[in-house]
Parts: structure tokens; sequence; C-alpha cells
């Protein structure tokens, strides 16, 4: 798909906090620099990077004024460095990338003209799986072309927030208005596991019409940095869990609870299995075991 809009569309704001990725983040730089799709600012949140990630990013920055950098002064992990770089976006589109990930050439384009010929608050384009180390690209499979606007949007798509995924729940590989921010007022939850489904939840009721388009826009790593052990998987994922469960009730939405239930009991299973794959000790498995075997019982 040719882009149209190179300099004429509007600016397009792509937020792209880092931390010590420095074997990743030019190419994921390079992808998003050489779009066709040209009237863009890139939004660079150095997350108190240790390693020569802030030199690569500085090299770019000298070479484009499109690239800025924001500097965070401690680690505070990547849902904190988003919300930074959301307090200083410029553009009318919203666009979120992960520093280990890259775009193809006519990304940014393929979700403009989605969203401007549609009316959209949000178009959510297809992800291709890169094999971490072959390079290799998995292609998704393809979905059908949808528009869902309201009421339909919320009685038959909420839900994907509640275990049944019908929407994609991450931040990257959409384009939004920013709009929807600015009606949300949304605060960064500083959990490092699951924070794009918060975001995604929160903004959908301002949401009146969704778009998902079947070009693939988005290449994620799998088997890097975004698939390691996660010692905060399942205290994150219970926080949500009651975030999730009080949502269903401010919206009395209850078609929601049960599958929630039946989630969070398969986070319980997924996270024990992790920690005997990475042989944590059998005091840490049955305490956890022990403090969280009925929880899904409670209230």
């Amino acid at each position: 798909m040719n882009c149209k809009y190179k300099s004429t569309g509007p600016l397009i704001s792509i937020i792209v906090p880092f931390y010590n990725v420095d074997r990743y983040i030019a190419k994921c730089i390079c992808s998003i620099l050489k779009q066709s799709y040209e009237n863009l600012e890139l939004i660079l949140v150095n997350d108190a990077s240790t390693d020569n990630s802030l030199g690569i990013c500085r090299k770019y920055a000298c070479k484009d004024k499109r690239v800025r950098i924001i500097e965070q002064p401690e680690n505070r992990g990547v849902d904190k460095a988003r919300f930074r770089g959301l307090e200083t976006v410029k553009g009318e589109y919203i666009m979120f990338v992960d520093s280990d990930d890259y775009l193809p050439l006519n990304a940014v384009s393929i979700l403009y003209q989605e969203i401007f010929s549609s009316g959209a608050d949000i178009v959510e384009g297809g992800m291709c799986r890169v094999l971490d180390g072959w390079g290799l690209i998995k292609k998704k499979r393809i979905c059908e072309h949808l528009e869902i606007e309201q009421p339909v949007l919320f009685r038959d798509y909420f839900i994907s927030f509640f275990g049944i995924n019908k929407l994609g729940v991450n931040l990257c590989g959409k384009l939004y208005k920013k709009t929807l921010f600015d009606k949300a007022k949304l605060k960064p939850s500083g959990m490092k596991m699951g924070e794009d489904l918060l975001v995604n939840m929160y903004l959908f009721p301002f949401v009146n019409k969704y778009v998902v388009t079947n070009h693939c826009v988005y290449y994620y790593r799998y088997g890097g940095l975004t698939s390691q052990f996660n010692s905060m998987l399942y205290s994150d994922l219970k926080k949500q869990y009651y975030i999730k469960m009080n949502m269903l009730v401010e919206y009395d939405y209850q078609k929601g609870v049960r599958s929630t239930k039946i989630e969070m009991c398969n986070v319980l299973c997924s996270h024990l299995i992790q920690m005997y794959r990475f042989n944590k000790s059998e005091q840490e498995i049955y305490l956890l075991k022990r403090k969280n075997g009925q929880v899904f019982w409670m209230k």
C-alpha cells in the first residue's frame, strides 16, 4: 500500500520506552524513521539504561529533528515510561512501539489511511512474530476486516478484557486518537505485567468506533526480552483480577465475571508451571499454593 500522506497528513506521535536494549534499539528506530508516512515524531523514553542504548538514540536524534529523547531519573518500568512520553506528545494520533520490536515500511501509512477513511478512534493491525536469534518471521493468521461501532462494540467486544480474546489487548500495533487519552485521564498503574490491557480497558468506554485491518503492521520478537520469566507475573495479574472485577461491577457487565475467574485460575496454574520450569524452591512454590489456593472463592 503506497503512502499518500508523506508531508500533508497530521502529526503522528510514536512512543518508544527503552531500557538496556542496545542490541535492538537501532533497528527499531530505523524502522520508524524510514516509514513511508513521514509526518511523525519519535519520542524515545530512556528508563535509566546502563548500556549503550542512550548513546545510540542520541546519534539518531542528532541526525533527525523528528526524534526527541526523554530521560527518567531512575528505572520505573515500561508503563511509567510510556506515560512520561504521553505527557509530551504533540501529534493528533499516537502509536506505541516496544524497543526490541520494529515496523514494516508502510505500517504507519496503513493505520492512518484506515483511521482517516473510517473515522475510527482506534485501528488495530496485524502482528507478525519474529523468532529471536533466527530472524524468521511467522505471519499472523489472516483475520477479517472489521468495523465495529457502538452499541455492538461495547456489548460484544468489551469481553476482550475479561478472558475472551476478540480484540487485541496490547498497546502496540495500533493507532489511537489522542483525544481518547484526554477523555480517559489515565494514570500509570506501575505494573510490569498486563499493563497494556489496563490502558486499553480504561480507554474502551470512550471508543465510538474500532477498526481491525488484516495488514501486518508490527514485528515483535519472540524468545527475546519480552519472553523471559517475570517474577511479577502473578502478583500483578492478581491485582488486575480485582481491578477487572470492579470494572465489571461499574459497567454492569455480568457476562465477563465467569471468564475473568477462569482466566485468573489459569494464570495461577501457568505461574506455578513457570516456577517449576525455572527451578524455584519447593518452599516458594508451597507458600504460593497455600496463600492463593482459595483466592478465587473470595468475594
